[in-house]
């Protein structure tokens, strides 16, 4: 009994310590990394992207698809950090298949950016990590754009951003002298600074022509469907980025395509592409 009166107070006091003076518990955040992951490697298909060191709630970090982003930065534990990328599948035999075990290192408040590319069978992909700019707030009435080259096989590139109509509209002839902007000498595994476009309108969208550094022959072009979604009328909250929505700041990424025959390939996805990832959530 003595020992349930000692332990009474002490609990009240830890209670009331933990709380303001509302009453309500107050944790401050821990410091922390943020981090995302993109995955464009050729022939893994989709895979997970795990930290081993400790437990952390990091869902979007797993079953990562081809051509495909995490999504928002999550935040992560800073660090020097054992880092492993495994396929993605419920064959036990297949996930303890270890594509990449390495090291990384991050730091307090900084942005990360894990890109998983080139070609497992021939040795040659690779998981580079870029430390990323703080985003920026456009002007009024624009976005912002940056380019990732993460198209294995790709040599420096240029990337023409040209408006459409629609997804099916062709590329225009004249898309090298009218056009929105331009992100010039893109190298692999590389990303460029930000550029500021018009945000479009109606049911216009952003074709986003490759060509080599240099040349205004087209690689390989695509049109992201990623309008984005305004503020709805009354409301603070709501809006999601995209290439209509000013203020937006979004990374488009260019993605090899897939060798045929190998996990995770289709026809739909055996051509090179691109598509677009957002920066930093518009809500107040």
């Amino acid at each position: 009994m003595r020992y349930g009166k000692s332990i009474i107070p002490v609990a009240l006091l830890l209670v009331i310590a933990g709380c303001d003076d509302d009453g309500v518990s107050v944790n401050p955040p821990e410091p922390s990394a943020l981090v995302r992951v993109v995955n464009v490697n050729v022939d893994t298909g989709t895979v997970d992207f795990r930290f081993i060191d400790r437990v952390e709630n990091l869902p979007t970090l797993l079953g990562v698809p081809f051509a495909s982003s995490s999504g928002m930065y999550q935040p992560v534990a800073p660090g020097s950090r054992p880092l492993r990328v495994f396929p993605y599948s419920n064959d036990i035999d297949v996930t303890r298949i270890m594509l990449y075990d390495g090291q990384v290192t991050l730091e307090v408040d900084r942005r990360y950016t894990f890109i998983y590319a080139g070609r497992a069978s021939t040795g040659d992909d690779e998981l580079v990590v870029l430390e990323d700019p703080e985003p920026p707030t456009p002007p009024d009435g624009q976005i912002a754009l940056k380019a990732l080259h993460g198209a294995f096989g790709t040599g420096p590139v240029d990337v023409y951003i040209v408006p459409v109509e629609s997804e099916s509209d062709p590329t225009p002839d004249d898309f090298a002298t009218s056009n929105a902007g331009v992100i010039r000498n893109v190298g692999y595994l590389q990303q460029s600074s930000y550029v500021n476009v018009p945000a479009l309108t109606g049911t216009a969208l952003y074709r986003f022509v490759v060509a080599a550094t240099g040349s205004t022959a087209e690689l390989f072009a695509s049109t992201p469907n990623r309008p984005g979604i305004p503020t709805p009328e009354g409301q603070i909250y709501g809006a999601q980025p995209g290439v209509r929505v000013a203020g937006s700041v979004l990374t488009v990424i260019l993605a090899p395509g897939t060798i045929p025959g190998t996990r995770g390939s289709t026809p739909a996805n055996q051509a090179p592409s691109l598509f677009v990832v957002p920066d930093k959530p518009l809500d107040p």
